[in-house]
C-alpha cells in the first residue's frame, strides 16, 4: 500500500483547492506521460502518480513562476509526505539552482530534480504544453524560442538520462503508447 495519495485523493485535493478545469486537464495529460515513462524505467509509481497530478496545485492561486512555491505550501498544508512535497517543488522548468530561484523571487529551496521520480515528473511536464504532448525536440525548441537555452539543455540531459534507464527513446515510447492521439480526449472526460 502506497503512502502517497491515490488518484481519487489527488483529484479531491484539486477540487478542494478549486483548481481550474484547464489546469486539471493539463496535469492529467502530464500524469499519463509521467506514468508511461515511470512504468518503463522503474520509478516509484505511487510517487510519480501523486506528484504528476499535484505538481501544479499552486496554480489555484497564481500562474507565475511562484506557483511552484505555492504548490509546495499547499502540499504541506495537506500533510503530504516529504518525498512528494520535494517532487512537487522540483517540477519547474528543468530545475533551478538556489541562485536562479533567488533571482526569480522564489523562497529558498531545492528546485533541482534529484531523484528519478523528480526527473520523470519534471520531464513529463516539460513535454506537455497545455494538453498537447510535444516531441522532445519540440519541447526543447519551445524553451529556446523563449530564450531559455540553459533550461532546454538541462531538459535534454534529463531526457537522455531517463531514456537510457528506460532503454528506449522517449518519443518512440510515447508514440507506441499512442498518448499524443488519445491523452487530451481521455483527460477531457476526467476534468
Amino acid at each position: 500500500m502506497s503512502s502517497y495519495p491515490s488518484t481519487d485523493d489527488c483529484y479531491r485535493i484539486m477540487r478542494e483547492e478549486r483548481l481550474s478545469t484547464a489546469v486539471i486537464r493539463h496535469v492529467c495529460v502530464v500524469n499519463l506521460v509521467a506514468m508511461e515513462i515511470a512504468k518503463r524505467c522503474g520509478a516509484d509509481l505511487g510517487l510519480v502518480n501523486a506528484a504528476s497530478l499535484l505538481h501544479d496545485i499552486g496554480r489555484s492561486s497564481t500562474h507565475g513562476v511562484s506557483h511552484v512555491a505555492e504548490s509546495v505550501r499547499i502540499a504541506r498544508e495537506h500533510d503530504l509526505p516529504e518525498k512528494l512535497v520535494n517532487c512537487i517543488g522540483r517540477h519547474i522548468a528543468s530545475g533551478f539552482t538556489s541562485e536562479e530561484a533567488r533571482a526569480l523571487g522564489l523562497p529558498d529551496g531545492d528546485y533541482m530534480p534529484v531523484t528519478l521520480e523528480d526527473k520523470v515528473v519534471n520531464f513529463a511536464d516539460n513535454l506537455v504544453s497545455d494538453r498537447s504532448i510535444k516531441t522532445v525536440a519540440q519541447a526543447a525548441e519551445r524553451m529556446r524560442s523563449k530564450g531559455f537555452e540553459l533550461t532546454a539543455t538541462r531538459m535534454l540531459a534529463i531526457g537522455g538520462e531517463i531514456a537510457k534507464l528506460c532503454g528506449e527513446d522517449i518519443d518512440a515510447m510515447l508514440e507506441r503508447a499512442k498518448l499524443r492521439e488519445t491523452a487530451a480526449a481521455r483527460c477531457d472526460k476526467l476534468a
